[in-house]
Order: structure tokens, then sequence, then C-alpha cells
């Protein structure tokens, strides 16, 4: 019965998208969300160090 549920379709307009399909996206999306942030704060924090070595 769990099975079943695994395998529901969402209709996007006239495009119908399986539930797998919108996790795998959701995760890549957020990954890369996490990723840039990630890079921009070590960017950032770069910037404010004055640490320089000699």
């Amino acid at each position: 019965m769990i099975l079943n549920q695994l395998f529901v379709s969402f209709q996007l307009g006239e495009v119908e998208v399986s539930n797998t399909t919108l996790f795998i996206l959701i995760f890549f999306s957020s990954f890369t969300f996490i990723a840039v942030g990630i890079s921009s704060y070590k960017l950032y924090k770069s910037l404010i160090n004055d640490d320089v070595d000699n």
C-alpha cells in the first residue's frame, strides 16, 4: 500500500510530473543553493579577513 503512494504524479499545466522527479529537483536545487551560500560566505570572510601572510 505504501508502494502505491510513491508513484503519485502531479499535474503541472499540461505536463504530468512524478513526485520522485520533484524530489530530485528539490534536492539538487537546495544543494546548489547551499553550495552557493557556503562559497559566498567564504568569499566574504576572505575579503573581511585582514591577516596577510608576509
